[in-house]
């Protein structure tokens, strides 16, 4: 009997782990929609021939569709937008 017990717990077991598999490829589906439709919303910012981070401002020479140096000025400058966006307005 207690070769039945354990084949009965594998089957139980085998089914937890499909169901937590289905559950993680639902939740991954999902938050990768999410993201897709957030960055389809997002308004890009228009090149203007130097890096858009305030701390930076370095000039594109040659590559007017450039929007920043690198990853470090991205970051900084959406950071920048991000504050910019939540400070309360005066009116």
């Amino acid at each position: 009997m207690p070769r039945r017990v354990a084949h009965k717990d594998a089957n139980v077991m085998t089914d937890l782990i499909d169901q937590a598999q289905l559950f993680e490829a639902i939740n991954l589906a999902q938050s990768l929609q999410a993201r897709q439709q957030a960055a389809e919303t997002l308004v890009r910012p228009a090149p203007v021939g130097y890096c858009l981070s305030q701390t930076c401002l370095e000039p594109f020479d040659g590559e007017p569709e450039r929007l920043y140096c690198g990853p470090a000025c991205a970051q900084s400058h959406h950071q920048q937008m991000q504050r910019d966006r939540h400070r309360p307005r005066r009116g």
